[in-house]
Formats: structure tokens, sequence, C-alpha cells
């Protein structure tokens, strides 16, 4: 039964008749029996279903290897592979282009011929086998493996929301703040585990490095690391590709882990069927309406990712050239793309906070509304990049030529402080929990009913092309020291960032205009009673 309907349907003898809970039917292996009440949601458990927790522990691990491997990534392709920054971003860029195009694909799997739960259980068995055949150090591996880890990646990435927004739409029926709270605790869940890997994995890389260190180079590494420098510098070759690859497997066996917590939850996920609904002419015309407006929103979310995704790449290269990695009033330092674990925190600090607090102080969801929210995600995002920009025309012009290890390189003489990359961190952390947050509930709830996968499948698409524009885009970054100067783009750290500040900022003009449309829409929609 369509939930957001009325019982009445203009039949008067069945006026007081409504279904059996839909979770108590489907667990019974029965079509729903009609039981004599005047409430449809007054038998129906206002506390999460057990699928949650098969669901949070589930994402955890898969978020907590995804992300894990994210998070090394860059530097294994710098430092280890030895590619130049300006090669190593756009092949991450298009890596994670892939990991959020096909999406599409497992959409598609999904709705036409295996269902969520066997797509997600199938394409998990590549994904494990990447993250092994990362850890070898050839770039024909790095590049195999990426394939089957976006591949498996992509796939699953629509289709466990869903599902889960499916299962409270059964076990949960007229549950919407219940769902809601689950996608943030969903959300949650992404992020503990990344917070734990993108610690960790940094972590174990550097104590093989450190411990594998030639004697001679002992003093000089400590010297370095107390200048607040990388060390790992000093390592060799071997000793590098050998710390990275003991460190893939942390997220390898995580992987292993997400899957059987997941297929462990099957008897508690939704019953999967097709659902179809004669739409009216009005009603169709609505629906494409809204859909309309949900894809101009879209166009403006390719934006915020074009900003967003340089915090795991060039802000990390940045990091490593220009900032002072002491940490401050603590005698220890931090490697260049460990400071992401601080997106990480914030979410799981922001999400239980914004969800407590927009409950106590806007139950009715009249002043936060979403596309309020999704406003401010637009605003902080282009004030997170501004900070990144302030920053860089801090040390620009500051650099210099050091003989070291017999080559000449280029260093930087003046450094900023971690305040300012962790304070970027951070700001961009808030604008991602009320944009990305807000936005994956709103693309499933707004789209109709045989659609919910398609719709979830084309937001995720939104970083897709936001890593298309960055392809291009992050070659012209050329700030980096590591490289030559003949492989750098022609923009300083300053303007680069600053440049792409300004095109989020133009996202959110272009936002308050859509947004505003959207929601007109989505109440004509809801008068309607087109869902």
């Amino acid at each position: 039964m369509d939930k957001d309907r009325n019982v009445d349907d203009g039949f008067s003898e069945v006026r007081n008749q409504v279904p059996e809970p839909a979770d108590a039917a489907i667990e019974n292996g029965r079509a729903p029996a009609l039981v004599l009440t005047t409430n449809p949601t007054a038998s129906v458990s206002t506390s999460h279903p057990p699928a949650i927790w098969f669901f949070f522990w589930g994402e955890f691990a898969e978020r907590s290897s995804y992300y894990g491997m994210r998070a090394i990534l860059f530097l294994y392709m710098t430092s280890a592979l030895h590619m130049a920054d300006s090669r190593a971003s756009p092949i991450y860029s298009a890596f994670k282009m892939a990991c959020y195009f096909l999406p599409l694909v497992g959409g598609f799997i999904a709705d036409r011929w295996l269902g969520r739960y066997w797509t997600i259980v199938g394409f998990s068995i590549p994904y494990v086998a990447g993250h092994f055949i990362l850890g070898i150090p050839m770039e024909p591996a790095m590049f195999i493996a990426l394939g089957l880890l976006a591949g498996g990646s992509g796939v699953i990435k629509p289709n466990i929301s869903t599902l889960m927004g499916q299962t409270y739409d059964q076990k949960r029926p007229g549950q919407e703040r219940l769902r809601s709270a689950a996608f943030l605790w969903f959300y949650l869940a992404i992020n503990v585990g990344a917070l734990i890997s993108q610690l960790a994995m940094p972590e174990i890389r550097n104590q093989y490095i450190n411990a594998n260190l030639p004697p001679e180079v002992r003093a000089q590494a400590a010297e370095a690391a107390a200048k607040g420098e990388d060390v790992s510098k000093f390592a060799s070759d071997e000793v590098r590709q050998r710390a990275y690859a003991i460190a893939f497997q942390f997220p390898a066996w995580l992987m292993v882990l997400s899957l059987a917590v997941f297929a462990l939850g099957k008897p508690f996920y939704a019953l999967e069927k097709t659902e179809r609904h004669k739409l009216t002419p009005e009603e169709r015309r609505l629906q494409w309406q809204t859909l309309g407006r949900l894809f101009a929103i879209f166009a403006l979310i390719v934006l915020f990712w074009f900003g967003y995704e340089h915090n795991d790449t060039l802000w990390v290269a940045f990091t490593r050239d220009y900032v002072d990695l002491r940490v401050p009033f603590v005698s220890m330092t931090i490697a260049p793309d460990q400071l992401q674990f601080l997106n990480a925190l914030f979410v799981i600090i922001l999400v239980p906070t914004f969800n407590i607090l927009f409950a106590r102080l806007d139950p009715n969801v009249r002043i936060f509304t979403p596309m309020r929210k999704v406003l401010a995600g637009f605003l902080l995002t282009a004030a997170a990049i501004g900070i990144m920009s302030l920053a860089g025309f801090l040390v620009e012009g500051h650099t210099q030529q050091i003989l070291e290890g017999g080559e000449t390189v280029e260093v930087t003489t003046t450094k900023v402080s971690l305040f300012w990359p962790a304070a970027a961190y951070i700001v961009l952390t808030f604008g991602e929990v009320l944009l990305y947050g807000t936005m994956l509930e709103v693309a499933y709830a707004a789209a109709p009913k045989s659609m919910k996968g398609f719709i979830t499948a084309c937001f995720l698409l939104t970083n897709t092309l936001g890593n298309l524009l960055n392809v291009p885009w992050t070659t012209m970054y050329g700030g980096s020291l590591t490289d030559k100067a003949a492989e750098r783009g022609p923009l300083m750290p300053g303007p680069f960032f600053g440049i792409t500040a300004l095109v989020v900022v133009a996202a959110a003009v272009a936002f308050v205009f859509v947004g505003k449309q959207f929601e007109r829409t989505q109440a004509e929609a809801a008068a309607a009673g087109v869902t």
C-alpha cells in the first residue's frame, strides 16, 4: 500500500480497514491481511528494525576498507610508484569517477536481474580481490586493482542505501522520521569506519618505514621529524613499497568482514518486489516535474564535488610541501595524508549533534529545511577551500633550491601551521554533512517508487561528473615541489584554490533559485498525493 495515501479511496465499506503491518506479513510469508483499525500506523513499532545493525556494521567495515585504501593511495602513487603529482591527480580523479559512475550499472543490474542483495554479494568478491592486488608495487597491478575496486564499490554503493530505505518502508511503514534517522546513522557508520582506517593506514605504513630506516640516515630522519618534515623520503624504494603493501592488507581483510556481516543480515532485509502504480496524467506531470527539478539540483551538486574532491589529493600535496607537520602543543608529527581523519571525526560528532538539534529546535522542519541545509553546505565548502587558498598565498614565493641526497630539490622556506589545513578539513566537514547527508535522503524520498535505485545512482553520478571536471583542472595545480618544474601546472596554490572556491560560491548562488523551485514542486506533488 502507498503509505502516504489516505486509506479512504471512496469505498465506505472498507473505510476503516487497513493492511496488516508489512513486516509481520512478510515475516510470516503471506500477503497482508485486513484488520479493523482507524490508524494505519497504530501497530507499527517506533524503534529501529534489527536490520539496522547489519547495515551499520556491514557499511562500517566496507567504508573503513574503502576510505582506508584511499587515505594512502595518493602518496602510494607518488612516493612508491614515483608518479608526478600532475599525473597521479588525474588518475586518482578518474578512479573516483568510475566509483561514482558504476552505481548506474549497479542499480540497473539490481532492478532488472539480481535484486539488491545478490548484486551486493556478487560484486563484493572482485572488490575483495582488488584490495589484495593493490599491494603489488607495479603500475599494471595498480590499474587492475583500481578497476576491480571501482567496480565493487560503485555497484554496491546505490544498492545498499536503497535496500535500507526499502527495509524501513516495509518494516516501519509511515515512520519517515525513523527512516531519516537511519540514513544519518548509516552515514555515521561510513565515517566511523573512515576515521579508524584513516588514522590506522598511515600509522601502519609509517611504523614499518621507521623501523626499517638504514642506520646511516636515522639521525638525519630524526632531525627532519623535529622540524615537522615527512621522514618517509629517507627510506629506500624497497622499504617504502613493502610498507604500503603491508598497510593495504588492513582494508582487504576489513572488506572480507563486511561481506560476512552483510550476508548474515539477509533474513532481516526488505522483501524485494517490483511495485507498480498506474499514474493519472496529472500525477505523471508532477512526477516528471519533480525529476526535472531534482536533476537541476544534481547539476549544481557536481560543482560541490568539483571543489570537495581535492581534499584527498591536492590538499595532501599542499600539506606535504608547505605545512609544518608538528602537532601544536604535542611532541609528535603527523603524516601529510593522516590529517584526513578530521573529516571522519567531525562527521561522527556532527551527525548525532545535528540529528538531535534539528529534531528539538525544528520538529516540523520549517526552519532547517532540506534546501537551506544544502545551501549552507555549499557556502561552508567554499569557505573551507578559501582557507586553503589563503594558506597558499601565505607561502607563495618562499622557496629555494637545495642539494639533498646528491640531487637538487626545491623546498619552501616558509611553512604554515598545521592549523590551516586542519581548519579547512573541519569546515569542509560541516558543509559535507549538511549537503551530502541531506541530499542522500532527498534523492531517495523525492524519487518515484519505481525509480529509487536509478535516482540514487544519478545522485552518486554527480561525483563522477565533479571528478571528470577535475581530470583537466588538477593538472593546472603548480604548487607541487616534488615535481619537476616542467611537470607543474601554471597556477600556484593560492590562485588555484581561490578559483575553485569561487566556482562553488557561484553554484551556491544558483542553488538559491533552483532550491526554491524544487520546494514548490514537492509541495504540489505532496498535495496531489504523488510519491
